[in-house]
């Protein structure tokens, strides 16, 4: 990572998001998956949703083994940092990307749970609804 140490650090924080690990704002979209699952008595989905998560993060933790920790070959020594532009867009979504996360804690029962769990105990329903117009 001392080559490019901006691209690997948002490049972390953004494994690190899509892998659903706290407090960043992919742990909390997984654990509203995973509680809604649980409450509308899924557990398989639930088992599923967790076990892609854990698949998720080994997967996107080996990229950044070889792309920013590992030994550096030969003909990558001239690899530099991106231009100032790219690195600030990455800095900006890498901020998203923790504030979002501490940002949902407030009142998530009511606003995410919730409504979560009601789609998968209804089915389909609120799915034809969106798609379909009430009827």
């Amino acid at each position: 990572m001392t080559k490019m140490p901006i691209t690997g650090a948002t490049s972390l924080v953004a494994s690190m998001s899509i892998a659903g690990i706290p407090p960043f704002n992919g742990f909390w979209s997984k654990l509203i998956i995973i509680i809604a699952c649980v409450q509308a008595n899924r557990l398989g989905y639930a088992f599923w949703a967790v076990l892609a998560s854990i698949l998720t993060l080994a997967s996107f933790m080996k990229v950044m083994k070889y792309a920013f920790f590992g030994k550096l070959r030969e003909k990558w020594n001239k690899v530099e940092e991106v231009p100032v532009y790219m690195k600030l867009a990455m800095v900006i979504l890498a901020l998203i990307c923790v504030v979002g996360g501490v940002l949902l804690i407030y009142n998530i029962n009511e606003v995410f749970l919730k409504p979560a769990s009601d789609v998968l105990l209804e089915g389909t329903k609120y799915a034809d609804i969106v798609f379909k117009g009430i009827q």
